[in-house]
């Protein structure tokens, strides 16, 4: 991560940031990037250093070598398997990783370079964008082992992709490639793997030169509308809009007027 400042180092993921991006990295693919209790807690403390940093507009979350996230630790599950209160500790926590996510301030883009599955799969589903490598693979899997979703996958799913073809992922436990996802609307877009980095960088970018309170409210508009009927997801929008212009040091104005003006704005 040469030239990333604001570097961390994990046992299970790397974290840095390059100008207004932040980049985490899955370290351990021999393990297929799984989900460790450990890595629970580095998730926990990568949301944290993003929510802390101002500067920050956007964060990638990606994994080492060809896996992005196999799901969760083969050692976490046999353990949960045999003792069902921890089980559902697990469940609980992997969910909270999830929201935690989807409730960051900033854009997360999920850069799936190769296998996504059960709670890896979830985790990218909590993302706002996934872009995907063409030859990726993207799917729940629960079902295909006995199991059933338990980090919000039932949830996310059918509101991305439909519920017919959320119902035939979870069902079915199939995975897709980077193509397929990109044609059901659950990835942006999928590229060739020599292209995924450059892709993911480009789509950062257009991040980086907005305010990062308009980009907070956005997705607050967008999630909190999600469900609701239409006038109900309407008057949510308005009342998310008025708390914005209503914050201190809220940059509407500051917005207006350098585009009047003919000037780059100077977002706080």
């Amino acid at each position: 991560m040469t030239g990333i400042g604001n570097f961390a180092s994990h046992a299970t993921l790397q974290y840095g940031t390059e100008g207004r991006v932040a980049t985490a990295t899955f370290t351990r693919p021999a393990a297929g990037n799984s989900l460790s209790e450990q890595a629970l807690d580095e998730i926990t403390d990568v949301v944290a250093r993003v929510q802390a940093d101002q500067n920050v507009r956007t964060l990638v979350v990606r994994g080492q070598d060809d896996c992005f996230c196999a799901g969760i630790d083969d050692e976490v599950l046999e353990g949960a398997l045999g003792d069902l209160e921890y089980f559902e500790h697990v469940l609980t926590r992997v969910a909270a990783t999830c929201l935690s996510l989807e409730a960051l301030e900033v854009p997360v883009i999920a850069a799936v370079n190769g296998l996504a599955s059960g709670a890896g799969f979830e985790l990218a589903l909590a993302c706002d964008v996934i872009v995907a490598a063409d030859e990726a693979r993207l799917g729940d899997g629960h079902v295909a082992v006995g199991l059933i979703p338990g980090g919000g996958a039932t949830v996310r799913l059918p509101r991305t992709i439909g519920v017919q073809q959320a119902r035939d992922l979870i069902y079915s436990g199939r995975l897709v490639s980077g193509s397929e996802a990109a044609a059901l609307g659950l990835a942006l877009r999928s590229v060739p793997a020599a292209s995924l980095d450059a892709s993911v960088a480009e789509l950062a970018a257009s991040f980086t030169d907005k305010p990062r309170r308009a980009l907070a409210a956005a997705k607050r508009q967008i999630n909190g509308g999600l469900g609701l009927d239409t006038p109900s997801g309407v008057e949510y929008e308005r009342n998310e809009f008025i708390r914005y212009v209503r914050e201190p040091h809220s940059d509407a104005l500051e917005g207006f007027r350098a585009a009047r003006e003919g000037r780059p704005p100077n977002w706080t």
